[in-house]
């Protein structure tokens, strides 16, 4: 599981003027889900363009997401479920140590 995007021709993803950048959760090679990407793409205006998978990640519902920048802002890794940035946590913490 994972989520396409559409890209642009300028390698670019393409979103609206907020942020929100055009998706769809599928499984990879979803043609469907690939296709119903495509037609959304063409009605913003962007028929130029082409699927990017994105795996293992998920949208945020606006509950996860305040959470996360509340986590965020005070200095803490956004997402605990994100294994990546707490491996990296972990690492910095046993090189540097805690200077807090």
């Amino acid at each position: 599981m994972g989520l396409y995007f559409w890209r642009l021709p300028t390698g670019h993803l393409f979103a609206d003027g907020e942020g929100n950048m055009l998706n769809i959760p599928s499984m990879r090679n979803d043609i469907s889900k690939i296709s119903e990407l495509r037609k959304s793409a063409e009605h913003y205006g962007q028929p130029e363009g082409s699927p990017w998978f994105y795996a293992g990640i998920k949208r945020a519902t606006e509950d996860e997401y305040e959470e996360q920048m509340n986590r965020m802002k005070s200095g803490l890794i956004p997402n605990v479920n994100d294994m990546g940035a707490v491996y990296d946590a972990q690492q910095t913490l046993k090189r540097h140590g805690d200077q807090g």
